[in-house]
């Protein structure tokens, strides 16, 4: 199992101060904690996008990026693109040349995205027809970045493409495609039917949810002839006494938690001890070990994404947080 970085972005007020960081202090933090999970071992750095409101990653591109000229071999990933209300041709272009300048080391994670707001900014899509968008841009970023030879495109969602190459194109073929999903039997289904690697969403869930879905996607590749591909993600904290760990962690997932529903119009209670015996994992490093060998025994991902960094944590914690799961949980996966 490779273990990879997510990063949300979300930007709210330490929960100890009531202070929040700035928005640069937040973004320089993101890529100065991904820059040293290379040096730790991380595989992968990816970053969530969201537009109007405190999710302060709307141009994951440019932070990976930015991330780029300081790493050499972590790969770089969203997780995810908002496809549906993104130009296709903008990705792929974008996305080329993040290949080029980190020497082939770009990924995507392409999402339908859940908010009407972000529809109606970009191009006043309608989002109860998101699967058929979704399908129609897939096809043809997957074209721009495989075509050898200009070609003309039309489709429902966009104006066609007359006689067009995509300049620059990816270093050595298309970056690796995922799709982020995996909420619903219908949603794997269609990942599998387009043959995509399936990327879990990093929502607060039990563990055990995920299984039976990845279990149908898994058959529906194999009996196309496909290798099936899997990511998961979770939120982590680990420090060296567990109860420490708990205690530590509290306010900032809690208050991270109890603001990201409050963003989807939920007023639901947080219930720590509930998060932390689900998807959000957190002890000391035996403990944490112990919980992502159920992820691996239900799921049995690919790649991990951990998210260290929600809830305003200082970036001293952390780092630290980072290094110890690095160096005693990382190693025994």
């Amino acid at each position: 199992m490779e273990i990879g970085i997510l990063s949300l972005g979300d930007h709210v007020p330490n929960p100890h101060t009531g202070v929040r960081n700035s928005q640069q202090d937040r973004l320089r933090s993101i890529v100065d904690s991904a820059v040293a999970g290379e040096d730790m071992g991380f595989s992968m750095i990816a970053l969530g996008e969201h537009h109007f409101n405190d999710y302060i990653i709307s141009s994951p591109e440019l932070m990976l990026a930015a991330i780029a000229e300081r790493t050499e071999r972590m790969r770089l990933a969203t997780a995810v693109t908002l496809l549906a209300t993104s130009d296709p041709v903008k990705v792929a272009e974008d996305f080329a040349t993040l290949d080029l300048l980190s020497n082939g080391r770009a990924e995507i994670v392409v999402g339908r995205g859940i908010n009407p707001e972000t529809y109606a900014a970009f191009g006043g899509l309608d989002p109860k027809q998101g699967h058929a968008i979704m399908a129609e841009k897939v096809q043809l970023l997957d074209q721009l970045w495989k075509s050898k030879e200009p070609f003309s495109w039309s489709g429902e969602f966009r104006g066609p493409l007359d006689n067009v190459q995509l300049k620059p194109s990816p270093l050595a073929g298309a970056p690796r495609l995922w799709m982020g999903t995996g909420t619903t039997e219908e949603s794997v289904r269609r990942t599998a039917a387009q043959g995509l690697p399936l990327m879990l969403p990093s929502i607060f869930a039990r563990i055990d949810t995920w299984g039976p879905l990845v279990k149908i996607y898994r058959e529906l590749m194999e009996e196309q002839g496909k290798q099936p591909i899997v990511g998961s993600c979770s939120y982590i904290h680990v420090a060296e006494n567990g109860q420490t760990a708990r205690e530590q962690w509290r306010p900032y997932l809690t208050g991270y938690v109890s603001w990201a529903r409050n963003l989807l119009g939920s007023k639901a209670p947080v219930d720590y001890q509930d998060l932390i015996e689900g998807t959000a994992l957190c002890g000391n490093p035996e403990e944490v070990l112990d919980r992502m060998g159920t992820f691996k025994d239900v799921i049995d991902p690919d790649i991990h994404l951990a998210a260290f960094d929600c809830g305003a944590l200082p970036h001293e914690m952390l780092i630290d947080t980072m290094a110890l799961f690095a160096s005693e949980v990382m190693p025994k996966l």
